[in-house]
């Protein structure tokens, strides 16, 4: 069964030097009303959705057995970090009459996607995911499951973090990004009429435990690599291809387990005859936007519209693979 992604929306906040106006405008993205009391990462997420879907955030919601079809899966890892300090502070020193009851709602993880669902009417499910850096291409990954599994249709696969208040020395930033899912080769809206973007060749995660001196287990290693490889297969093998991208994204603490898992999975590929592409353009990238720096990295991939393979990782070990392979491997049923 295959998996098209049919529709791409980001919003990405990048370095400033000395700061100035604020980098998101939620009156430009959301309008004029209606997200006053939101959370600012659920902000970035209905603006990242929205362009997705080609909709307007006050456009009507799906009703009826579109919106029964229609699922939102979201991944985070600081979407709700900020609120919690403020809510502990206020609690420590001011008290309970300190918290407007309009701010409570932002207090659980689960906030963001809940607030995507409601606007765009998904009743297939709403899920959020939250392992550190990985739970935006895990997103993706719950998507592809549940379209191949008859649970929905169309899904909404998403991410957005607002980094904690020290990310300008940590060197994180805030983000959302979003792409849209089917297996029906059209989605709801506007973006669901044009051409499909990419088709999803495959994803798996996995973990990478150390090993008894405390580098990371070599046969675990060999054998994800192994695993992540196999998902270029597909794009491989697509007349014109010359071979498959490859980027694994990753924080700075893990940036020398990011530079293993991408030899390791290049060394398949080349003892596979599938050369990678652009190894200097690509190689190993900060993931500089928290769990949404994935998915940024999947939009770019996609856009570029040629077979990839997209790894994150995590320092603790966690890693997610997406396959992708470009426009041009999307057969005419899907137009």
């Amino acid at each position: 069964m295959s998996v098209l992604i049919t529709g791409v929306g980001a919003v990405a906040e990048e370095p400033r030097p000395g700061g100035g106006e604020p980098w998101f405008d939620p009156a430009a993205h959301l309008g004029r009303r209606g997200w006053k009391y939101l959370t600012p990462a659920t902000r970035y997420l209905l603006a990242a959705g929205n362009e997705a879907l080609g909709r307007r955030h006050d456009d009507p919601p799906l009703t009826g057995a579109a919106a029964e079809r229609f699922g939102v899966v979201t991944g985070t890892q600081y979407a709700i970090t900020r609120v919690h300090r403020r809510m502990n502070s206020v609690l420590s020193t001011e008290g309970v009459h300190g918290i407007s009851p309009a701010e409570v709602p932002g207090f659980s993880m689960n906030t963001p996607g809940s607030q995507l669902a409601i606007s765009t009417g998904a009743r297939a499910f709403s899920v959020t995911l939250t392992n550190p850096v990985t739970a935006g291409l895990e997103a993706v990954q719950f998507a592809v499951t549940a379209l191949r599994g008859g649970r929905a249709d169309t899904v909404v696969a998403a991410a957005a973090d607002q980094a904690p208040e020290d990310h300008g020395a940590r060197g994180e930033y805030d983000a959302a990004a979003a792409v849209v899912l089917t297996v029906g080769g059209h989605a709801p809206g506007p973006a669901g009429a044009a051409r499909p973007l990419a088709r999803v060749t495959g994803g798996l995660s996995r973990f990478l435990p150390p090993g008894p001196a405390g580098d990371r287990d070599p046969a675990a290693l060999a054998a994800t690599a192994a695993r992540v490889a196999a998902l270029a297969h597909d794009a491989a093998m697509t007349p014109g291809a010359d071979g498959v991208r490859l980027a694994v994204g990753a924080p700075a603490a893990a940036a020398p387990l990011a530079a293993a898992v991408r030899d390791a999975v290049a060394k398949v590929l080349a003892g596979d005859g599938i050369p990678v592409r652009d190894p200097a353009g690509d190689g190993t990238r900060r993931a500089r936007h928290c769990a949404a720096s994935g998915l940024l990295d999947l939009i770019g991939l996609v856009r570029a519209g040629e077979p990839a393979l997209l790894v994150s990782l995590s320092e603790l070990g966690h890693l997610t693979a997406i396959g992708v392979n470009g426009a041009g491997a999307v057969g005419p049923e899907f137009i």
